[in-house]
């Protein structure tokens, strides 16, 4: 009796392992808009119908696509995150969406963090949308990593903020379009876009990245862009300014084989230690009313070999713009055309097409010509 009782008791242990799912089991692929409450790795490619969106996030939640793809139909969103708190979304590839990744429209508060990691944004509307509440703030988007390819905006926001480190945008409308937003881009390369960085009314902050072959590198209203230690390279402009009363700041960077350098269109800059060297027109402004705008200050500069160094005709008001320091060698046309201009000293120009070598500005060895 006391045998039978200890076998029966064997079967049935025995009995339960079997029926046991194994130890480290993955979990069952999820549906198409379910909402995900824990982290959780895909193992599979996801593609979603028309009429549905991809997965939300809970609160804290972090999505591994595990190397797959979640594709869209083109319209909905990829990947929702919550309004407060924080998620992430890292390892694989977010496709065919009107949006790859944004959170619900706030009502009232938002805050946390979004971190993408090791992502692939190809064929949406929008790879990452950042936008927050209006007249406020939005969540903070960490993205590195990444590749942006083929989308109308690879990010796109209006308010919120995004920083973007090591990644890569290439072949979209827009790398970057924000309105009322911000963006930090570090170590990145961005190229073969329509328009690079095209910043509304934002705060749009670009070092050592490089910004290569595209339409407009930078396109910004208002807010001016800072650009610190970077290439801008073989771009039909390199940056561009319109109405820009909060200054650009242009240092330490190179403007190589651009259409045109640097264009200010009423707006004012601090271009400081850069090398312009085989741009079409290297820089040019029509001038700002200084009631509104800052000084613009062109210091330190090395223009060398471009069609035009520095050029632009008289301006009424004057061009509200000081040149010193700078070195105009070996242009095409003209080295420093600069009718108007404070003349801050120490300007440098020689072996340059046309004659004077300096207008504007005294140079050394020749007489100006204003």
């Amino acid at each position: 009796m006391r045998l039978t009782s200890v076998l029966s008791g064997l079967a049935l242990a025995v009995s339960g392992v079997l029926v046991a799912a194994p130890a480290g089991a993955l979990d069952p692929a999820p549906a198409c808009g379910t909402l995900l409450t824990t982290d959780t790795v895909l193992t599979a490619d996801l593609t979603c119908p028309a009429g549905t969106d991809g997965l939300e996030l809970a609160e804290g939640v972090t999505l591994d696509l595990g190397g797959f793809t979640l594709r869209g139909p083109g319209t909905g969103v990829g990947v929702k995150v919550q309004v407060l708190g924080d998620a992430g979304v890292r390892n694989g590839t977010i496709a065919g969406w009107s949006t790859g990744i944004r959170n619900d429209a706030p009502e009232f508060e938002i805050d946390g963090v979004v971190t993408i990691a090791d992502v692939t944004f190809t064929e949406n509307g929008t790879g990452v949308d950042p936008s927050g509440r209006w007249g406020a703030s939005g969540k903070t988007y960490e993205v590195s990593d990444s590749t942006f390819t083929a989308n109308s905006e690879g990010i796109g926001a209006f308010y919120g903020y995004a920083h973007v480190v090591r990644s890569v945008f290439s072949g979209n409308a827009s790398a970057v379009s924000l309105i009322t937003a911000g963006v930090f881009v570090e170590d990145s390369r961005i190229e073969n876009n329509s328009t690079g960085l095209y910043c509304d009314e934002s705060g749009c902050r670009v070092h050592r990245s490089t910004l290569a072959d595209n339409g407009a590198a930078l396109d910004v209203r208002t807010f001016g862009a800072e650009v610190v230690d970077s290439v801008l390279e073989r771009n039909d402009v390199g940056l561009r300014s319109f109405g820009a009363w909060g200054p650009n700041y242009v240092s330490g960077s190179e403007l190589v084989d651009n259409g045109t350098g640097i264009e200010l269109q009423t707006s004012s800059a601090r271009v400081l230690d850069n090398v312009f060297r085989g741009n079409g027109l290297a820089f040019t402004t029509d001038g700002s009313d200084p009631t509104w705008f800052d000084e613009t200050l062109v210091r330190g500069n090395l223009f060398e070999r471009n069609d035009d160094a520095i050029f632009f005709d008289e301006i009424e008001g004057g061009p509200n713009t000081r040149l010193e320091r700078n070195t105009a060698n070996y242009n095409r046309g003209w080295g420093i055309h600069a009718p108007g201009v404070v003349d801050g000293g120490g300007n440098k120009a020689k072996r340059n097409g046309n004659e004077p070598q300096c207008v504007g500005v005294v140079c050394p060895g020749s007489k100006p010509r204003s």
